[in-house]
């Protein structure tokens, strides 16, 4: 990304963080101030303008939750991330709440770390940013135009075309903010963007094979890039673990099933609401053997028992950092093994008929390329 003329603002009460922070980023390219604690940094904010805010939890003089409860509320689009050692889930779950966009770990064994949590959240409010602009210039175009057909009547039904197309840029538009919402949490546990794009498309398919209406089957395909939101609360050093995990790392990574669930669960927007569900069953099994609550059979919403299918089959068939990617054969005879215990025993049967449809989705979106919305509509599955 570049950094030209990119001002951040770190506020942290401990003078060496603030310091080590301040240089490493001051190094990396970018303009940086600094303030010693939440009112001072509020000032600091107010005169300085910065394009992002790293602040931590624990100080005095207003913590870091007084400070995003005060930045989000007057800017909500400003990247605010957290960097603070303080009980993680619980903070993070609040500060999430609160306005915060990411949460970076401290002791920040390499600056690496915070430096693509930075980077990410500036692309995201870039990518914010022009859709406002978008969406505003489309609203003036939109009205231009109506004025056009109120005065010439003879080319309404031109113009009727134009708004429809302009319509469905918009929806699009909208469809692309939260696949990238996704993505920045599947690129923070290193796993590929395309990863979402996929299991968003697999389940749509597998939705209508099972007999849901097609406007339901597109908002599980809309609410699936977020089935692993509550990742944003795992550390790094967890998330991202080459090798196997303990016992009690496990548990740590469990629990971004309730994690999502609580950060989605609040809104009445029918997305919203279709991604809490996900985000909380997506683990569950059919024998009743998953989590977070073991819920077996039906008990389990057809939302998390699809997603569960579509999720396994892409994460088996790509690299991860704790593993290579398995091949066809092996992925399948898993399938097979797994039919009635972990997965829906119908839908397993549907996923595996449809299994040619899947293979042109996996390579419509193959690691390694971020193809146009437009192409997955030309396999005319």
């Amino acid at each position: 990304m570049q950094t030209d003329e990119l001002k951040i603002l770190v506020i942290d009460d401990e003078n060496f963080v603030r310091e080590t922070i301040s240089d490493y980023l001051s190094d990396s390219g970018f303009e940086v101030c600094s303030a010693g604690d939440g009112e001072e940094g509020l000032k600091v904010f107010e005169s300085e303008n910065p394009d992002a805010v790293l602040v931590d939890l624990n100080m005095s003089r207003m913590d870091g939750f007084g400070v995003l409860e005060n930045i989000s509320s007057n800017d909500p689009d400003m990247p605010v991330i957290v960097v603070s050692g303080a009980g993680l889930i619980q903070d993070a779950i609040r500060a999430v709440r609160v306005g915060a966009w990411d949460f970076v770990t401290k002791p920040i064994v390499d600056m690496n770390i915070l430096e693509h949590a930075l980077n990410r959240a500036l692309e995201r409010a870039r990518l914010i940013k022009e859709n406002k602009l978008y969406r505003e210039h489309l609203e003036s175009e939109v009205q231009r135009r109506t004025e056009d057909l109120r005065q010439e009547v003879q080319v309404r039904r031109e113009a009727q075309e134009a708004l429809l197309e302009l319509q469905k840029e918009v929806i699009d538009t909208q469809k692309e903010i939260i696949l990238t919402l996704g993505e920045v949490v599947e690129t923070r546990s290193n796993e590929t963007a395309n990863h979402v794009r996929r299991v968003a498309e697999y389940a749509r398919i597998l939705a209508i094979k099972s007999g849901m209406e097609e406007e339901e089957a597109d908002l599980l395909r809309m609410a699936s890039p977020m089935h692993d939101v509550g990742k944003i609360g795992i550390p790094d050093t967890i998330l991202n673990k080459p090798g196997r995990l303990t016992p009690e790392e496990f548990e740590i990574i469990k629990k971004h099933t309730v994690l999502g669930h609580e950060i989605l669960k609040h809104s009445n927007r029918p997305i919203m609401k279709a991604a809490a569900i996900v985000a909380h069953e997506h683990h569950e099994r059919w024998d009743g053997k998953g989590y977070p609550r073991q819920l077996s059979g039906e008990d389990i919403h057809i939302y998390g028992r699809i997603i569960c299918i579509t999720d396994v089959f892409d994460a088996l068939g790509s690299d991860r950092v704790y593993k290579k990617a398995w091949p066809l054969d092996k992925i399948l005879e898993l399938f097979h093994a797994e039919k009635g215990k972990q997965f829906d025993p119908r839908l397993t049967e549907l996923f595996l008929d449809s299994l040619d449809e899947f293979l042109k989705i996996k390579e419509a979106y193959h690691d390694g390329e971020i193809p146009n919305l437009a192409k997955i509509a030309d396999l005319k599955l």
